[in-house]
């Protein structure tokens, strides 16, 4: 999970303002309990990419120590506001039962949000999920399949 964080990152301080920079330039150095603060500060405002920043700090343990139902209500700002990596989050947690009740449904709907828009995490997710008809998903292979050739046509851009 915590290569996640770090390649969110990554993209946060190319595609972000400056409202985001400070923390990222304290994540990006290693200090990473400033970074906290400052993304703490900026999502208690309402910066949903802070939000989602907040949210990833308490799911890994990066600056704060892990805490996966803050996570949860931080990502889930976020993610109602439609931020698709905070989507994708959301859909990795009901998909592996972290700080919650496992629930496949629940996490099709969070990753379909954020493959919507592009994520190509929550699609490569969605396809495994279709290919094997995972707890109550309806094995589909066509979907399956659709969403990897998704996949390959964004990496191939």
């Amino acid at each position: 999970m915590k290569k996640i964080i770090l390649g969110l990152a990554i993209g946060y301080v190319i595609s972000f303002g400056s409202s985001l920079d400070y923390g990222m330039q304290l994540l990006d150095s290693g200090k990473t309990v400033e970074a906290y603060k400052e993304f703490s500060r900026l999502a208690q405002k309402g910066d949903i990419d802070a939000q989602t920043m907040l949210g990833e700090m308490y799911l890994d343990g990066i600056g704060v120590k892990e805490n996966p139902k803050e996570a949860y209500k931080w990502l889930s700002k976020a993610a109602n506001s439609g931020d698709k990596e905070a989507q994708y989050l959301l859909g990795f947690m009901y998909e592996n039962g972290i700080g919650l009740k496992m629930d496949i449904s629940k996490a099709v709907l969070w990753y379909q949000k954020a493959a919507n828009k592009g994520d190509v995490m929550a699609m490569y997710n969605l396809a495994f999920i279709y290919k094997s008809g995972a707890k109550g998903i309806k094995k589909d292979v066509n979907k399956a399949v659709s969403l990897l050739e998704k996949v390959d046509k964004i990496k191939s851009n």
